[in-house]
């Protein structure tokens, strides 16, 4: 197994080439990713199939439920198909199999700026050098997501927080991959597309 460091570092720049393959064919140059704030403003009506994201040679695919959809206010995502419900407090829902878990819940966010509303979470939860600021990320293939990757988390996992904004809503996806996992631990390469293919699924209830 590899290092914590070298690996958060492979998975962080990982993710900015899924964030590319992501985007390819949902938007045209790079006016909608350079601006946070503009990020899915103007929403589509949405297909009967599920989003997944494109693969890669080194960023594989993970099947999601398509029958089980993961609802919070405002918005939803999908499950990987060998994700069970773990938590249900109304708001937060949590799903996992033994390798990854992710956790969806709305934000409350006074922010009016993806930038701002990844400052005060990060401020409010133990600062820049515990909550390390990653690449920015491409949530359902046209909304930007801001990505801090928590040092502090038990050294037997990675949590990664991505925080969306759309409009006056915001929403929270805690993405965590366990470093000792069952039935065996996920690659670099597997955790990366994990991660991928979570945030495709996200929509809001516009979409």
């Amino acid at each position: 197994m590899t290092s914590r460091g070298p690996r958060h570092r492979a998975i962080a720049s990982g993710l900015g080439i899924a964030a590319l393959v992501l985007t390819a064919g949902c938007q045209s140059g790079s006016d909608a990713a350079s601006d946070p704030t503009s990020a899915g403003s103007s929403p589509t009506a949405s297909g009967s199939s599920v989003p997944e994201p494109e693969p890669t040679e080194s960023v594989p695919t993970f099947a999601v439920a398509e029958k089980k959809v993961i609802k919070v206010p405002g918005a939803s995502m999908h499950p990987l198909a060998t994700y069970k419900h773990l938590v249900d407090y109304g708001i937060v829902q949590g799903w996992n199999d033994g390798q990854s878990a992710v956790t969806f819940a709305p934000e409350v966010n006074r922010a009016k700026s993806l930038e701002a509303m990844a400052r005060n979470w990060i401020k409010r939860n133990g600062g820049p050098k515990v909550q390390v600021r990653q690449d920015d990320a491409i949530a359902g293939g046209k909304y930007s997501a801001w990505h801090v990757l928590d040092t502090t988390s038990d050294p037997v996992e990675q949590k990664h927080t991505f925080g969306i904004l759309f409009l006056d809503s915001a929403w929270l996806i805690e993405i965590t991959i366990y470093e000792e996992g069952f039935p065996e631990p996920l690659t670099e390469e597997e955790a990366e597309g994990v991660i991928a293919s979570l945030l495709a699924t996200f929509k809001t209830d516009l979409d």
